[in-house]
């Protein structure tokens, strides 16, 4: 019978299953349409960890939640006829919206994106400590923090690498030195001028500069390395820099030390996550940070003379 079935290329019926199941053997992956973030790490997470179940996985995209909150998530679980769903939207999410979610008892896992409940994201806090005091133990003292002014719709982890930078440096008796670039880095009338590098050689040309930098992501630190190449500074035997990033950045032909927001192990553990919410969709799981780790790349060696 089976290989009289397999002959004639029968398959069976997906709906026809998932109503003897009561699982449709799927979720959906939605994403905001603005702020959007999915790098590869992350959807490669996801997508192993589900493999591994024979789970199968839906991208969608739809507007932005305001704060009366909507009903899409529900409308999307109809439509796509999956079981439950990952939520990928930048910012905090409004508490109408949440107690939305909970009151229709949708199983959804909030990816990086930092929560009281349901959600997993990287350790930004422990990352901010691990940057600093990997630099501090090389011996530098006089370590900057680089970020962007804040943005309309702030992530968690600006302000918790600051903050993770912060605690590091005062633990060292050390003072915070905190540099903010512009989030609009054109120039009225100057079409070759950047005020990103402008603020980033305003910092590095100081008498006092620093000797090594913490950048909050990749654009701070490119802006950084652009100042510290007009001035003449080479990376890294008179500035060493760290920046945040999925894994080590080449693309400028220089390796940056990178403590890594570990995408990939936050793409699995939201699956776990999510398939235990699909079994108690009224029972809040605990939100789980994953612990970040440094890569090392070419960025960063001792200050070359004691200050």
């Amino acid at each position: 019978m089976l290989d009289a079935a397999q002959e004639l290329g029968y398959r069976a019926n997906a709906s026809a299953r998932a109503v003897r199941a009561g699982r449709f053997g799927s979720v959906a992956l939605v994403q905001s349409q603005l702020g959007q973030y999915l790098p590869a790490e992350l959807l490669n997470g996801l997508t192993t960890a589900m493999a591994a179940r024979n789970l199968q996985l839906v991208l969608t995209q739809v507007a932005n939640v305001d704060e009366s909150g909507e009903s899409y998530l529900a409308q999307t679980m109809q439509a796509l006829s999956v079981d439950g769903v990952f939520i990928n939207r930048h910012g905090d999410s409004p508490p109408p919206f949440l107690e939305h979610v909970r009151r229709l008892r949708i199983p959804a896992i909030f990816l990086n994106s930092k929560q009281e409940a349901d959600c997993i994201y990287p350790d930004d806090l422990q990352g901010g400590e691990l940057a600093a005091q990997y630099l501090l133990c090389l011996g530098h003292e006089r370590i900057a923090y680089v970020e962007t002014e804040e943005r309309l719709l702030p992530h968690y982890s600006e302000r918790d690498r600051r903050s993770g930078y912060e605690r590091a440096m005062a633990a060292a008796g050390r003072p915070p030195w905190v540099h903010q670039i512009p989030v609009d880095w054109r120039s009225t009338g100057e079409p070759a001028t950047d005020q990103r590098v402008q603020a980033a050689v305003r910092l590095l040309s100081r008498p006092d500069r620093p000797t090594a930098v913490v950048a909050y992501e990749l654009i701070e630190s490119m802006a950084v390395v652009r100042a510290a190449l007009l001035l003449g500074l080479r990376i890294p035997e008179e500035l060493s820099l760290i920046h945040f990033h999925s894994h080590v950045d080449d693309r400028c032909f220089l390796p940056v030390h990178t403590v890594s927001n570990m995408m990939q192990q936050v793409g699995e553990g939201a699956v776990t996550m999510l398939l235990e919410k699909i079994e108690n969709p009224d029972q809040p799981l605990p939100s789980r940070a994953v612990p970040e780790e440094l890569l090392e790349g070419v960025t960063c060696m001792p200050p070359r003379h004691p200050w």
